[in-house]
């Protein structure tokens, strides 16, 4: 005999010796209760009656309240990207190139603030003086032994 949960959907197949009258089995996939009924009890077709989550409505989807969980995946609409979240993509984008672009252009300050990144920006090489903030002059050091 083959029963199907009511509030996921998944089928088991499974003897009819094994399912007394009126007892309630279990879904693994979801956890839902409900009483199977056989083939021979079922004279007329009842509306289904799914307990849990299953049997939250959905605004906006008439009927809804029946639905499986893949129905409601299947009906989800993607929300629409908003004008917001695309301005601050954009913004972003123009901070980083913005940032890459001043870092380049003045990279002499750069090094001056900061000498290890003479190596990064190729701004000094080896043998050439830094000058630091304080105004004394160091090595360039290129990081090899």
């Amino acid at each position: 005999m083959r029963i199907v949960c009511p509030s996921c959907a998944a089928e088991y197949e499974v003897a009819s010796t094994n399912l007394p009258p009126r007892r309630k089995v279990r879904c693994t996939r979801c956890g839902g209760q409900w009483t199977p009924v056989r083939e021979a009890q079922i004279a007329a077709p009842e509306e289904p009656h799914p307990e849990g989550p299953a049997a939250m409505p959905i605004p906006g989807l008439p009927g809804a309240v029946n639905m499986t969980a893949m129905d409601r995946l299947a009906a989800a609409r993607p929300a629409p990207a908003s004008v917001a979240l695309r301005a601050a993509w954009a913004a972003t984008l123009v901070i980083l190139i913005g940032s890459a672009a001043a870092t380049v252009i003045w990279r002499g300050k750069v090094v001056q603030a900061w000498p290890p990144s003479a190596w990064i920006l190729g701004a000094g090489h080896p043998g050439q003086s830094v000058k630091q903030p304080d105004g004394r002059r160091t090595p360039y050091a290129s990081g090899k032994p």
